[in-house]
């Protein structure tokens, strides 16, 4: 794979090929981690929920898949982090900010992708309270990436419809799991 921004943007526009609407993906999203009451206990206004800014009680995303939910209301399903390789300092910084962001949208997918990585260093499970997913996708050529995000992208769009519905009481379960897929095919 190439360097963060090129990365970025081969995945960009395989996820502007499969997502239809009401799904888009943006990149530089910045997202909500909280939300503010005031000491007259006022919560901030529906333009600052709706529509956050970098730096006002929210993080900048690398690329964001959102619903359209009204023409305007859009909410994020899935966030995605680009990496070359992987630090125990990104995974304790990723999987922070996912956990905040989690706070305000209950059924976010959030994850993070190393385009340098041959396979999830330790330190990703160590480390990780808040992540999603991790993908390690050194040595996959571009048309192997494309194929292998196009159908990640979609698993975790529908993961987070599914948590949504349990979150918002639509949908009753008895079992919720986490699950850990291994290819043992890794170069």
């Amino acid at each position: 794979m190439a360097n963060e921004s090129s990365f970025v943007a081969i995945a960009h526009g395989v996820a502007d090929e499969i997502l239809t609407l009401p799904f888009r993906v943006v990149r530089g999203a910045p997202l909500l981690y909280e939300i503010r009451v005031s000491n007259a206990l006022e919560v901030m206004s529906q333009e600052q929920v709706r529509k956050p800014k970098r730096g006002t009680s929210a993080f900048q995303t690398d690329l964001c898949v959102f619903e359209d939910k009204t023409p305007d209301i859009a909410i994020p399903r899935v966030v995605i982090e680009f990496k070359t390789g992987i630090t125990t300092h990104d995974v304790l910084t990723y999987s922070a900010k996912a956990l905040k962001h989690k706070q305000i949208y209950p059924y976010l997918r959030y994850g993070v992708l190393a385009s340098s990585e041959k396979s999830i260093p330790g330190r990703v499970f160590t480390h990780n309270e808040g992540l999603d997913f991790f993908a390690a996708v050194a040595e996959l050529q571009e048309t192997e990436f494309k194929s292998f995000f196009a159908s990640l992208l979609q698993a975790e769009i529908e993961s987070s419809k599914r948590l949504e519905a349990i979150a918002f009481g639509t949908v009753k379960t008895r079992l919720f799991r986490t699950e850990v897929q291994i290819n043992e095919n890794v170069r």
